[in-house]
């Protein structure tokens, strides 16, 4: 399936309330590292999951002890008020980019349940934009656990899908790209691992090898993020000119 118009009006003008699968299953696909990549097709749950706006409630999960502060320059750690304060604004705020414009959600399924799994981001605005980029698991009920987050200053853009599910040939289970570095769900450890974090399991006093698609591809993380920006619209980052009110 072609990418569905649903997904480029979304990205053409960031509409409220928006949602998105990944669509894009007809690109040609990437060998490198002796293995063979494709986007992720559409999941089934997608259409009937909830917006925006009532997933927000899941940002509470976030820890925002660590993100930097408005002065650089000050390294107290921050209150507990302070991190209620900032989780409340996140939850109120809701997935949107800095420019006050809702974010796209993408649904996927990266640890092979059948429960949908999406990521989005929640971005504040101001001299100094910020984008916090997540991602949740779906659990067997509904409801959506905090995956992976991270954050990134993006004062003139903003990031459509911050991670990006492709399928790897003869796996289960999908990678997903990041800008910088590329991830796998790791069943045994219940946790996505990363390029920076694979090592050996162990297991009954035995150890497991990393995950092998993982090991082959990490080589080539930024060669496979660029392949599957392109593939996005906009390349993966839109412009807040051309999302702004």
């Amino acid at each position: 399936m072609k990418i569905s118009t649903l997904h480029i009006s979304c990205l053409m003008v960031l509409a409220a309330g928006c949602s998105t699968s990944q669509a894009d299953t007809t690109q040609k696909a990437l060998a490198i590292g002796g293995k063979q990549l494709t986007m992720q097709g559409p999941v089934k749950c997608a259409s009937a999951q909830r917006p925006g706006r009532e997933l927000a409630k899941y940002l509470s999960q976030y820890d925002p002890a660590q993100d930097p502060k408005e002065d650089i320059r000050d390294e107290t750690p921050r209150t507990k008020k302070e991190i209620q304060l900032i989780k409340m604004d996140l939850v109120e705020t809701g997935f949107q980019y800095p420019n006050g414009r809702e974010s796209v959600i993408t649904w996927m399924d990266f640890d092979a349940d059948g429960a949908c799994d999406f990521t989005a981001s929640a971005g504040v605005g101001g001299m100094r934009s910020i984008d916090r980029m997540f991602l949740f698991r779906g659990l067997p009920k509904g409801s959506f656990q905090l995956a992976d987050a991270y954050m990134t200053y993006m004062a003139g853009s903003s990031i459509v899908v911050p991670y990006i599910p492709m399928t790897v040939a003869g796996e289960k289970l999908p990678i997903l790209v990041k800008r910088d570095t590329l991830m796998q769900w790791q069943p045994e450890r219940k946790q996505v691992v990363t390029c920076e974090t694979m090592a050996p399991a162990v297991q009954a006093g035995k150890p497991r090898p990393a995950p092998a698609a993982l090991a082959a591809l990490c080589p080539h993380a930024q060669q496979i993020y660029t392949w599957a920006a392109e593939r996005q619209p906009h390349k993966n980052e839109v412009p807040h000119s051309n999302t702004a009110q």
